[in-house]
């Protein structure tokens, strides 16, 4: 549905405007920009060979940058140019559906996705949720090998009884309880240093919707960097008991 190649495209786009304000690029791109009034946020056409966008002049501060780059997204993905754009594309609510909605449309979640990814910087993203600070980073290193042994032990129990093999599940048992042991005093320790943050606390900090920081995640997930959008969003059950906060 969506090549990963778009995100280093808008890149490459920023990067030749030398701006990521949606009116600069748009008017380096020859893409004509019509202020709008009213309940339309934005639309997105072609007149002819050239491009169009509209952005209601209501929208200011961030919600200009989503919007303004929702509708270059229909532009620079080509969307303008395809048979359910041949009447042009209008928006009433900026990210109206989530990112897993199983009913919004293909040019739609595109979008949504290219707009939060240009907006919403990793390093804010990553910087806020604690997602990439030493502490979690061990965690999740932790959490691996812990998996992995644990994978190495089912194998092998469902393996040929023989003394060999009860030496080395002894071991791998061993193996397991020491590092459980070393996730549990972790756990404490990131709760202590309160190093984490909520979901609802790092949308808050970030000044966008939830529903805006799941597309984000889900298109840094696209793009390879260390971070599960799914993971994140159930990270109040990380941790058991209640004397556990729970964290993003």
């Amino acid at each position: 549905m969506l090549s990963n190649n778009i995100f280093s495209i808008i890149d490459s786009k920023i990067e030749q405007a030398g701006s990521d304000d949606p009116r600069e690029v748009a008017e380096y791109f020859g893409i004509m920009v019509i202020d709008l009034f009213g309940t339309i946020a934005g639309y997105a056409t072609h007149y002819s060979f050239l491009p169009v966008i509209g952005l209601n002049k209501k929208l200011e501060g961030i919600w200009y940058m989503f919007g303004g780059w929702h509708e270059l997204a229909h532009i620079f993905d080509g969307h303008i140019y395809e048979k359910s754009f041949s009447k042009g594309h209008c928006d009433g609510i900026l990210f109206s559906q989530d990112v897993d909605s199983r009913t919004i449309s293909r040019h739609e979640k595109i979008a949504n996705l290219i707009s939060a990814n240009t907006v919403v910087s990793d390093e804010d993203v990553l910087k806020l949720s604690g997602y990439d600070s030493q502490i979690m980073r061990s965690y999740r290193d932790m959490k691996a090998q812990k998996k992995e042994l644990t994978r190495a032990f089912e194998q092998l129990r469902l393996s040929t009884d023989s003394p060999v093999i009860k030496v080395r599940l002894q071991e791998l048992k061993k193996q397991l309880e020491k590092i459980a042991a070393s996730i549990s005093e972790l756990e404490y320790d990131i709760v202590s240093s309160n190093c984490c943050r909520t979901f609802s606390e790092t949308a808050s900090l970030l000044g966008i919707p939830e529903r805006i920081l799941n597309y984000k995640l889900e298109a840094m997930h696209m793009r390879g960097l260390d971070i599960d959008r799914h993971e994140l969003e159930h990270y109040d059950k990380m941790f058991s008991g209640d004397v556990f906060r729970s964290c993003i």
